[in-house]
């Protein structure tokens, strides 16, 4: 047999640590670290002050909120709706009610729509700005655009009196609308089962925050109700139109009525009493046809009013905004902690490679 060749049991694995050897390695360690106490609390202080410098350079922001509450109503709830229904026809916007239900509320608010409208409009009545070229400012975009001739030098404070922006205008704005939605606008329920709605925008500049805030909601509203009442209102638009009409008319028989009438006819003359008698008959027809109009009038504004929702705002912010940073103590402990951390692993990294064997 080879003399070499030796029983597997007696072969020494080098990949084995005893625990003897780990508990001796571990105090080891720590004595070393003892040794360090001061790099590890100088880091400890410097990461403080870290943090501390950080609170006084960071940006403040400010946060505008707005809370509302949503009151849904239904046309099928009284009076000639209520009729209908009972024999299983939808009147009005009924069946619009599921179609524009308050979650889609949360939907339309964010809406490109509406928010290219809001960023649109001037910052105030006395500023030609907008809270799109605001928002360009605060941000610091167009800083950055400086050297690229096309970007630095555009605004929309002087959009054409038809609307119609440019190509450049309507990719940058389309660029701050997301921006916005992702960023900014925060919109979500306060309390389901109560409908209330809060809209929010966190910014750097206080007048963008307060000013988009108000306006989306504002503008969400117009919208939300046109949507919902949108066929009635139409209805009722056309039946006031044809009130209107029929009233004229009906002023304009009478006084055609009055002209026409004869007093103390004299019997030979008898014939001449008919135009008299077509003018009444004509104002009797009008008059009949503007009651009803009337009356379906009054039935469309009564469905038109139990099919708009109230939408009614119950909490604002107002100036000046509560200024937001975050606080000197989270900043203090985060930023000691962290470089504590990072020269606690610089030093461990060291102890490895100077007293540990690396196979």
């Amino acid at each position: 047999m080879n003399s070499d060749m030796q029983p597997a049991s007696n072969v020494n694995n080098n990949d084995e640590i005893s625990l003897q050897e780990l508990i001796a390695k571990t105090k080891a360690f720590f004595k070393y670290l003892k040794s360090k106490w001061l790099q590890l609390f100088i880091a400890g202080i410097i990461g403080g002050l870290l943090g501390l410098g950080f609170y006084y350079i960071q940006s403040p922001k400010y946060t505008a909120t707005c809370t509302f509450i949503l009151e849904e109503k239904s046309a099928g709830g009284s009076g000639l709706a209520g009729l209908a229904s009972s024999f299983g026809f939808e009147v009005g916007s009924a069946m619009g009610s599921s179609l524009f239900a308050g979650d889609n509320l949360l939907e339309i608010i964010p809406s490109k729509n509406i928010v290219e409208k809001v960023l649109l409009s001037r910052v105030d009545s006395s500023s030609n700005q907008t809270l799109a070229d605001l928002f360009l400012e605060f941000t610091k975009l167009k800083q950055g655009w400086a050297k690229k001739e096309r970007l630095a030098n555009i605004n929309f404070a002087t959009l054409p009196s038809n609307g119609q922006m440019s190509l450049v205008q309507d990719s940058v704005l389309n660029d701050i609308y997301g921006k916005v939605v992702k960023t900014y606008l925060g919109v979500d329920w306060l309390r389901k089962k109560a409908s209330l709605i809060k809209v929010s925008v966190t910014s750097k500049n206080e007048k963008f925050s307060k000013y988009l805030t108000e306006r989306v909601v504002n503008e969400a509203k117009i919208l939300y109700i046109t949507l919902k009442t949108g066929t009635s209102q139409a209805n009722v638009n056309r039946l006031q139109k044809r009130a209107d009409s029929l009233y004229a008319l009906l002023n304009n028989k009478s006084y055609q009525a009055a002209e026409t009438q004869i007093m103390n006819v004299n019997p030979i003359m008898k014939p001449a009493i008919v135009a008299t008698e077509i003018s009444v008959r004509d104002k009797t027809v009008i008059a009949t046809i503007y009651a009803e109009v009337m009356k379906n009038l009054e039935t469309s504004k009564i469905l038109l009013s139990q099919q708009t929702p109230v939408i009614q705002i119950l909490d604002k912010s107002e100036f000046p905004l509560v200024m937001e940073k975050t606080r000197k103590l989270y900043l203090l402990i985060i930023g000691s902690f962290s470089l504590f951390m990072i020269v606690f692993f610089v030093i461990f990294g060291i102890f490895c490679f100077s007293y540990l064997k690396i196979k």
